[in-house]
């Protein structure tokens, strides 16, 4: 048997810690603390969590929220509330640790954690503990070796009648991403559906999809077209099953671009979006309610609709070159590339609508470039030696795991209203 592991939570998440940064930074102005800092703003987070609700109440179709982006049990809480489900699905092990042993269990608000990672054996015993913990617990099962594992392990440790052992299994398809997940038509992918129905220590749930392609959309006619796409492809996923005796219970999909694409134009045709979805039971979304400059990319919002920024300090001024240097580089923002260019932009703090006065066009590791700026933009008081600025990042979710806690601010203001602390290993 594989030998099994165990999640090393880090002695920084603790309610101890959180409550010394509240003391010390609440009702302080960003530019009084220390940079590079993450900054949320909180309204912004729970204006799209609510957004969310709409496909349960009017769709009635399940939500599951993604946590992976924020790793917070404060962040969470904003998303089951303000969607209205109980479903979340983690990245880490230690993302489910910390949910599960968090008050939102204890007071029922969350009930069904969902492991989006295909599990490897060495955290059977893990999660079986977990399971006890939560009313639902589920797994990604995308190969038979795996699941041949967890047989194993289940009549090593209790025996072959193991009925009341069992673990609620996705099995995770491919719609066209490429990155986890089986094929369609393929021999090993019905023996796999097979095994998992017939298997003693398994609960088979259903498939599992996810669209990270629809990040390459334009805009939102783009992100709808995605959408059909892998709801047709998981249909077709749910019917090849079917045709060999394989029952699906449930079928999940989404991506943060095809569930907005359902939420702006659900309310345009109603009808057409319920049969664009009919059969799907679940759908999921990752930055949905963080978003980030990728996500502007694809047209389905704005900059004002981003809720993370980092706080950063002009550290020099460079008028020869048409650049400034701030205080964050790699190592706060991640290097990840968005279809604008550079890794992140500052938008004019003069203006209502967003607009992009400078772009974050190179990092090193802390250092971080703003280039090829006019005389004009140089010389903007806002943009000195010492001030502080707000870049939104390419990618929310990379950003946010560059930082030890985040600072958060309501409705666009500079003032903390709270510290978070993210959980952090695997």
């Amino acid at each position: 048997m594989v030998a099994q592991t165990t999640t090393p939570l880090l002695a920084c998440h603790t309610d101890q810690w959180k409550a010394t940064l509240v003391e010390n930074m609440v009702g302080k102005k960003l530019d009084q603390l220390r940079t590079p800092s993450l900054v949320i703003d909180r309204k912004i987070v729970e204006r799209h969590s609510k957004k969310l609700s709409s496909v349960t109440t009017e769709l009635n179709t399940k939500i599951r929220v993604h946590v992976k982006t924020h790793k917070s049990v404060e962040g969470t809480r904003i998303q089951l509330e303000g969607a209205k489900t109980q479903a979340i699905v983690v990245s880490t092990m230690a993302e489910a640790q910390a949910m599960i042993n968090s008050e939102l269990t204890h007071s029922q608000l969350l009930q069904d954690v969902l492991l989006g990672f295909p599990i490897t054996p060495d955290k059977f015993s893990e999660i079986f503990e977990l399971s006890k913990k939560v009313t639902v617990f589920q797994i990604f099962i995308d190969n038979l070796s795996t699941l041949e594992a967890l047989e194993a392990y289940c009549t090593t440790e209790y025996g072959e009648n193991n009925e009341s052992h069992k673990m609620s299994v996705f099995l995770k398809v491919d719609c066209g991403y490429g990155r986890a997940g089986v094929p369609i038509n393929d021999p090993e992918t019905i023996e796999l559906a097979r095994r998992l129905q017939k298997s003693p220590c398994v609960d088979f749930t259903g498939i599992y999809t996810h669209a990270g392609h629809s990040y390459s959309s334009e805009n939102s006619t783009e992100a709808l077209g995605y959408l059909r796409n892998e709801c047709d492809m998981a249909r077709q996923f749910r019917d090849y099953f079917v045709q060999h005796d394989i029952e699906i219970k449930h079928v999940s999909i989404g991506a943060t671009p095809t569930v907005k694409a359902i939420t702006a134009f659900m309310h345009e045709d109603l009808p057409a979006m319920k049969k664009i979805l009919d059969g799907i039971s679940e759908v999921h979304a990752g930055a949905f309610s963080f978003l980030d400059r990728q996500q502007v990319s694809t047209g389905l919002g704005d900059y004002n609709d981003v809720a993370i920024t980092v706080a950063c300090r002009i550290a020099s001024v460079y008028k020869d070159r048409d650049s400034l240097l701030i205080d964050g580089g790699a190592l706060a923002f991640s290097k990840d590339t968005a279809p604008q260019g550079g890794f992140g932009c500052v938008l004019d703090p003069q203006e209502k609508e967003p607009k992009v006065i400078a772009t974050l066009t190179k990092v090193s590791q802390e250092h971080g470039i703003l280039q090829h700026l006019d005389e004009s933009t140089l010389s903007r008081p806002e943009l000195q030696i010492g001030k502080l600025i707000r870049v939104i990042p390419n990618h929310c979710c990379l950003t946010a795991a560059c930082h030890l806690f985040y600072l958060i601010i309501e409705d666009g203001g500079d003032t903390v209203v709270d510290v978070w602390v993210p959980v952090r290993g695997w």
